[in-house]
């Protein structure tokens, strides 16, 4: 039977729920928004543009986009330490569908008011 073949063999994950996994997270569409908009930012210049997210947070959600790939953090070098993040080019393929989830979400805003 079809069960018997299956047992064993891990069923392949939803490209919908890869994507949302990567992209899950309370401020990671904020964080690649911003980004996407304003290229490079330092982690100040987003705390300061996403209201309500505290240090810790923000810096492991960046943490989490730059081990996924989508962003780049660049060190400087110098001291005091200056950090600045933008999209990867990899990630750059993800701003259609942030896009697409921005326009997504106003309309939705719009429906419930």
């Amino acid at each position: 039977s079809s069960d018997q073949k299956m047992q064993g063999r891990a069923e392949p994950q939803c490209p919908v729920d890869t994507a949302m996994g990567v992209l899950s997270g309370r401020w990671k569409g904020s964080i690649l928004w911003r980004l996407h908009e304003n290229g490079a930012m330092r982690p100040g210049e987003l705390r300061r543009e996403i209201s309500g997210v505290s240090e810790a947070v923000l810096l492991r959600q960046l943490a989490e986009l730059v081990d996924d790939g989508l962003v780049v953090r660049t060190d400087h070098g110098t001291w005091p330490l200056h950090v600045s993040y933008e999209i990867s080019e990899y990630g750059a393929t993800a701003g259609p569908l942030v896009e697409q989830l921005c326009a997504w979400g106003r309309a939705h805003q719009a429906r419930i008011g």
